[in-house]
């Protein structure tokens, strides 16, 4: 994942006001632990290969994106990655 993933991430909502975080399908149950943790409300999209995390709370997206990262579980375009 490129250097400035967090700050891409974190810089655009949703026109609903949610941070959407891309993780790949094996990261669903890291993303589980840290919202039962933090009792915040969000919502999970599931698609094949990726699920897509909607929260609110900044703080809580920043905390989803450097766990999934520090995994290499952010799901990106395969383009972005060359």
């Amino acid at each position: 994942m490129k250097r400035g993933s967090l700050t891409d991430i974190l810089s655009r909502r949703d026109p609903h006001g949610y941070y959407v975080i891309p993780v790949k399908a094996e990261g669903r149950e890291l993303v589980e632990k840290i919202l039962t943790q933090h009792g915040e409300p969000a919502k999970l999209v599931e698609t094949k290969d990726i699920v897509l995390v909607r929260v609110k709370a900044r703080n809580l997206a920043e905390k989803i994106v450097r766990a999934a990262e520090r995994r290499n579980l952010i799901a990106v375009d395969e383009e972005e990655e060359v």
